[in-house]
């Protein structure tokens, strides 16, 4: 008999991950930032459309939502101020991830903690979500595109 045997193993949680709610209805793109998110560390939630996305954001309580403005059922303006209005979801800062240009008002961009538009460099995306959690950035170094690739290190 080991001297392991009988005794109650204790579990110790490790640190709490930082929760990032994604709100992204292209499957690929949305796949793609929770893939990239969870490599570092942080706990990735999908929504695929604004009315999921505000009921996932109040019962779980993301400490960052990331926020596609052109969704169905919801326009993701309006999801940016639903959420600001709901005492559950009030401080967690957004990032608009947008395909479009992002023309959003002076009023709407206070609202926002940053802007991103695709495609996006994958280093960028992963420093604006660092630093919009509190986490250190990481340096990342300038790349140069030329036409045939430029698109090479982003979505």
């Amino acid at each position: 008999m080991s001297p392991r045997q009988g005794r109650p193993r204790i579990h110790r949680p490790g640190p709490r991950r930082k929760c990032v709610l994604i709100v992204e209805d292209n499957a690929s793109i949305g796949g793609l930032i929770a893939g990239l998110l969870r490599e570092e560390g942080y706990r990735a939630l999908r929504a695929w459309d604004g009315r999921e996305a505000l009921r996932l954001a109040r019962d779980r309580r993301p400490d960052l939502i990331m926020l596609d403005l052109d969704l169905p059922h919801k326009d993701g303006v309006e999801v940016l101020y639903e959420l600001k209005q709901h005492k559950e979801t009030r401080q967690a800062p957004v990032i608009v991830v947008s395909g479009n240009t992002i023309v959003l008002s002076n009023e709407d961009r206070e609202q926002l903690a940053d802007a991103i538009t695709k495609p996006f460099d994958i280093d960028v995306l992963l420093n604006v979500v660092r630093k919009a959690v509190g986490d250190p950035e990481q340096e990342v170094m300038a790349k140069e595109y030329d036409l045939t690739d430029s698109h090479l290190n982003s979505y």
